[in-house]
């Protein structure tokens, strides 16, 4: 290997002796001390391979022993050098790009987080962040011992943390805690009502009902008991559980004005590119449009290779301008937009009742329009409430 390497070095060439007495030429290099090697007859001569430099010596040699001597093939890094030599851009070229990428792998190109399955990596990100490790973070500067000790500060569903860095790439391997298993509660309680209802079905599963079907409770009523007296007139203590529906009464007010304005998206849109490279921003595109009234929306695309991450991305910025409208809904438009309200409440706020009956009211006056809505869910208005044995 060493040799290979040696003859890369300084140079060599393949060459043929062709004439009245090859064999001469070969003793006539040996008695000079001239180095050659893989020497083979072909027709009418011989051929091997020299260093460049003693190829020069042996042309007197050849003439003596009436061959006629010639190159083949050069091999080595003079004659590559040489090839080269008119274009300098490529020696300087290759120097600076490897002047480069030694510079660039002083800083971590990429982010890799492993385990985080229920804990938002964005939210790790901005932890990492806050504690010295971002992308182009010059890997000199990185405490692996301050940034594991201060995530685990302030991120409470992680129980371990470690930071390794592995060439431009930092591995956050974490470990989140365990869940604790919901575990029924054994303390003494008794269920209540949360709401004003009329009850429609009883589900007691522990505990003693104290309410029937049809009848009509108010917030805080007793629904089943967690206390029951013993033959002995003694009271004895358990945990009440049960599903109590009934039909409960909702209604609310809502009004809008004969007159408004509302925004919408036009057309107008102008959307800015910019080239993120180790946390840098450059500009990519221009637009100098502005709008009074605008949203925004921003779009990262990140350069992938191999699943890594690469701190090479284009933000895109765009701007839609918003147009002013004035509105001035009649009767039966207020009607719908009342319509439309109560249903998004009814998803919403109380989504797991059953609705049984709605009505609408809508009234005009000089202000505007309102809506008397009214409404009957079918829901489980059961609520622990624990108590204390010791109490008299």
């Amino acid at each position: 290997m060493l040799v290979s390497v040696v003859r890369f070095c300084k140079g060599y060439v393949d060459f043929t002796a062709r004439g009245r007495s090859p064999e001469r030429l070969l003793n006539l290099t040996a008695v000079r001390g001239i180095s050659l090697w893989n020497p083979k007859p072909v027709e009418g001569g011989v051929c091997g391979s020299m260093y460049a430099s003693d190829y020069r010596r042996i042309r007197p040699l050849a003439a003596r022993a009436g061959v006629a001597a010639r190159v083949e093939r050069r091999h080595g890094l003079p004659f590559i050098v040489n090839r080269y030599k008119g274009r300098l851009g490529l020696p300087v070229g290759a120097v600076l790009g490897a002047v480069l990428i030694v510079f660039l792998s002083q800083f971590l190109w990429s982010l890799r987080i492993v385990g985080a399955d229920n804990i938002s990596e964005r939210k790790i990100r901005d932890c990492l962040a806050d504690n010295g490790i971002t992308v182009g973070t010059r890997k000199s500067a990185v405490d692996v011992d301050k940034t594991e000790r201060g995530m685990l500060l302030e991120l409470d569903d992680i129980r371990w943390l470690s930071v390794n860095l592995l060439g431009c790439t930092a591995d956050i391997e974490v470990r989140e805690k365990a869940k604790k298993p919901d575990v029924m509660s054994l303390e003494p309680c008794n269920i209540k009502a949360k709401e004003d209802g009329v009850i429609t079905s009883v589900k007691a599963r522990g505990g003693f009902s104290e309410v029937k079907v049809g009848s009509g409770v108010v917030k805080g009523d007793l629904l089943v008991s967690g206390v029951k007296m013993t033959k002995l007139n003694t009271p004895s203590y358990l945990h009440a559980d049960a599903d109590v529906y009934a039909d409960v009464y909702s209604e609310r007010e809502l009004k809008i004005p004969k007159q408004y304005d509302y925004y919408s998206l036009s057309e107008n849109t102008a959307e800015r590119k910019r080239m993120r490279l180790f946390g840098l921003e450059l500009p990519v595109t221009f637009s100098f449009a502005a709008y009074d009234d605008a949203v925004f929306t921003l779009r990262e695309e990140s350069l992938c290779v191999n699943d890594t991450l690469l701190p090479l991305s284009l933000l895109t910025e765009t701007e839609r301008g918003l147009s002013r409208h004035e509105a001035a809904p009649d009767r039966e438009q207020a009607k719908t937009v009342f319509r439309n309200a109560e249903l998004l409440y009814e998803a919403f706020s109380r989504p797991e009742g059953t609705v049984k009956r709605r009505d609408l009211t809508v009234t005009e006056d000089e202000e505007g329009f309102s809506c008397h809505f009214s409404c009957v869910f079918n829901e489980n208005i059961a609520e622990e409430a624990e108590f204390s044995v010791t109490e008299g």
